[in-house]
């Protein structure tokens, strides 16, 4: 599989503060990769650094054969980049149409070529009756809306994306996954995305780098990443109405693997046989007496996520 962008070694620092620390990512022709992280753990930092809007303190930068140091003007035509600022990302006094012309004409396209792009992408989002209406008065999602699509006009084999769906409602949300998945692998694209909605990520990343305190300390595909929580079905009890004695009863079963901390509120066993571990754990219940809230739960990116920020907390406070 081509290696479209390969970034090595990639420091960033403000004065003594780290915001990265030797990060190392490839992107792969046809591949989605997700990067998460807690807040602040320095995803919009190396976006921007590969979109050319920020300078890395240190490491190299490959894009199609293309040095970053070196070649910062050609990269620039390589990659569509949508950043977090939606409001500012276009010119609210101009039309949706007007935008588009505009910032296809700064990409190098000719007016036919930017018709064409234009009645595409439109089409598919539907949105053939926005085109002349003013910027500023777009909703949300629908700004969300125009500022892919100006990502995308020039068609560039590389998109970064910054939180594409935040503030989008559900089925504007659904549209754009199901078009950027179906563009990337049709078209032989590749994407970079981040996203605190891991439910999209789960459906649309083939791999996954989770970054902590500025360094990519986990990588490897959803899957991968949920089978090390260690069990793939998880039964909750409201923590409130589990004594003592009942929790250790529980965690003694021959069926419980683990537990995950993803809501103070409740237990939360993963279980290697749900339907014979759920059946043992309504029978302890039952002879002490006790009523309580009780939910099941398939292992999920969200799992993943807090187990492994969970260990490696445990290993940086070591």
């Amino acid at each position: 599989m081509t290696i479209y962008l390969s970034a090595r070694n990639i420091s960033k620092k403000y004065g003594d503060a780290v915001a990265l620390k030797n990060v190392n990512l490839d992107l792969r022709q046809g591949n989605i990769l997700a990067l998460l992280g807690p807040n602040g753990a320095g995803k919009t930092t190396f976006i921007k650094i590969l979109a050319t809007l920020l300078i890395k303190t240190s490491g190299t930068v490959m894009v199609l054969g293309h040095d970053l140091d070196k070649d910062e003007y050609r990269i620039r035509h390589l990659f569509g980049y949508v950043g977090q600022d939606t409001d500012r990302s276009a010119y609210a006094r101009l039309t949706v149409r007007e935008n588009l012309h505009f910032f296809g004409t700064l990409r190098g396209l000719d007016r036919k070529t930017i018709a064409a792009q234009i009645d595409q992408f439109t089409e598919y989002f539907d949105f053939e009756k926005n085109l002349d209406k003013l910027f500023m008065h777009l909703s949300g999602g629908q700004k969300q809306t125009v500022v892919i699509i100006r990502a995308l006009l020039h068609d560039p084999p590389i998109i970064y994306l910054d939180e594409p769906t935040k503030g989008l409602d559900p089925i504007i949300s659904k549209k754009i996954r199901t078009f950027l998945h179906s563009y990337v692998k049709q078209k032989g694209k590749t994407l970079l995305l981040t996203s605190h909605i891991l439910s999209e990520v789960d459906e649309m990343a083939d791999e996954v780098a989770l970054i902590h305190n500025g360094s990519i300390e986990v990588q490897g595909s959803p899957e991968t990443l949920k089978e090390a929580v260690g069990a793939s079905e998880f039964i909750e009890l409201k923590r409130e109405q589990i004594s003592p004695a009942l929790y250790a009863q529980i965690m003694a079963l021959p069926t419980v693997e683990c537990t995950l901390e993803r809501d103070p509120d409740w237990y939360s066993f993963g279980l290697s046989d749900v339907f014979e571990g759920t059946e043992v754990i309504i029978r302890l219940l039952r002879e002490s007496n006790t009523r309580t809230q009780f939910r099941h739960h398939t292992v999920s990116l969200e799992d993943a996520f807090i187990h492994h920020v969970g260990q490696l907390n445990s290993k940086f406070e070591k």
